[in-house]
């Protein structure tokens, strides 16, 4: 099975949803803690950026961003 690139991650604090968007597929909704959504962010080799309050959000570094 082939790894999906992921583009960024987004945690909400209500209802602790991942939304967690490929760089060449459908998203996926997961559900989890702050602490997993940023393990996962961390194995995708996302940074995190600034958000509104009730979210985190990870998106791709651009030294690591390889494209489709």
């Amino acid at each position: 099975m082939v790894e999906q690139e992921v583009a960024c991650m987004v945690w909400h604090a209500v209802g602790h949803h991942i939304d967690v968007i490929y760089v060449a597929s459908e998203p996926d909704r997961l559900t989890g803690t702050e602490m997993y959504a940023a393990e996962l962010a961390l194995a995708a080799q996302l940074r995190m950026v600034p958000t509104s309050d009730g979210t985190v959000r990870w998106v791709q570094d651009p030294d690591t961003w390889h494209g489709v």
